[in-house]
């Protein structure tokens, strides 16, 4: 990311979903994040997904994002165009999806 702009080069203010790779390195394991701007959510695709300590695990990895990501959208102005409910800077909603193929 740099700035105003994913390295696609589209603006945020033009997107409304954004695909992440995330390195989890505690785990030694890649996820997928995606962030949508229009509901302010997170969902992570996790094929190696269990319930308990390594759910826990990825949320504690991804709670950087969860609450950096909405200090960068007001920074940039973004709650302007992509309305918050409710408003503010607190961390988005980090759900895991479950049954996703492997």
């Amino acid at each position: 990311m740099t700035g105003v702009k994913v390295q696609s080069g589209s603006s945020w203010f033009d997107v409304n979903t954004l695909l992440i790779p995330v390195h989890l390195a505690d785990l030694k394991h890649w996820v997928l994040v995606k962030l949508e701007l229009t509901s302010w959510t997170i969902e992570v695709y996790d094929s190696l997904q269990h319930e308990g300590c390594h759910n826990a695990r990825v949320r504690e990895g991804l709670e950087c994002l969860a609450v950096f990501i909405p200090m960068l959208a007001e920074r940039i102005n973004l709650f302007d165009i992509k309305k918050r409910d409710p408003p503010g800077i607190h961390p988005i909603p980090v759900t895991i999806i479950k049954d996703i193929p492997k």
